[in-house]
């Protein structure tokens, strides 16, 4: 991944899908080599996580979504669109 103009992030779309096929291949291979309680209880572990750090994040859904269009809006205006798709 490389930045451009204006930071947004190019990268090899190739390059970005072999890369996502090795982790789950390799994610896989641990799945099957370990007993399942070990894979489930680290599994569990991630999930309450997730669900901990959403609590502390400090945008409402509204906000987020707001934001997400108004993102949109000025992306949309720099490539020419003349609505938000």
């Amino acid at each position: 991944m490389f930045l451009v103009n204006d930071m947004e992030l190019k990268y090899d779309k190739s390059q970005n899908f072999k890369e996502r096929l090795w982790f789950i291949h390799l994610y896989a291979q641990w799945v099957k080599s370990v007993p399942n309680n070990e894979w489930s209880h680290q599994q569990a572990k991630f999930i309450d996580s997730l669900i901990l750090n959403g609590q502390n994040y400090c945008l409402s859904p509204k906000d987020y979504l707001n934001m997400i269009d108004a993102g949109k809006k000025v992306k949309n205006k720099r490539l020419g669109f003349s609505k938000v798709l």
